[in-house]
C-alpha cells in the first residue's frame, strides 16, 4: 500500500513540475543597443517595403533605398543623427507611421532601425 501512494505521489509530482507557463519579458527599451548589420538586417526591410517603384526605388524620391545606394543616400542626404539617434528623419518617419505608405512596420524592424543609428550607422 505505501508503494502504490509513494508511485501515485511520484507520479503526481512528475506531472506538476512537467507543467508550466513561459514568462514572457517585455523587451527593455533602456537596454544596450543590439547589433544590426545594414546589408543583413534592414536592406531587406528596405527592398521590399521602402526600395519599390514610386516610393524611394532609383529615379523615385529621395534617399534611394535599393541595395547598392542605400547607405550613401541615407547618410549623405541627412536623414540619420547618430547623435540623438530618436530625432532622425528615418526614425521618425517609421516610428510615426508615416512611412512606409503602405502600414506601420513591426516595432521589432523599428526597434533594428534606431538601434542602428545608436551603434553609429555603420555601413556594415
Amino acid at each position: 500500500m505505501k508503494l502504490k501512494i509513494f508511485l501515485v505521489i511520484i507520479l503526481l509530482g512528475g506531472i506538476i513540475t512537467g507543467c508550466y507557463y513561459d514568462v514572457v519579458t517585455p523587451k527593455d527599451p533602456n537596454k544596450p543597443p543590439q547589433n544590426v548589420s545594414l546589408q543583413y538586417d534592414l536592406q531587406p526591410i528596405f527592398s521590399r517595403e521602402c526600395g519599390i517603384s514610386g516610393c524611394h526605388a532609383a529615379g523615385d524620391h529621395k534617399p534611394y533605398l535599393v541595395q547598392d545606394s542605400a547607405y550613401t543616400n541615407i547618410v549623405s542626404g541627412g536623414f540619420v543623427n547618430t547623435t540623438l539617434p530618436s530625432s532622425s528623419i528615418l526614425y521618425q518617419e517609421i516610428s510615426s507611421g508615416a512611412m512606409p505608405p503602405g502600414g506601420k512596420l513591426p516595432d521589432t524592424d523599428i526597434k533594428m532601425v534606431l538601434d542602428w543609428i545608436t551603434n553609429g550607422a555603420q555601413n556594415n
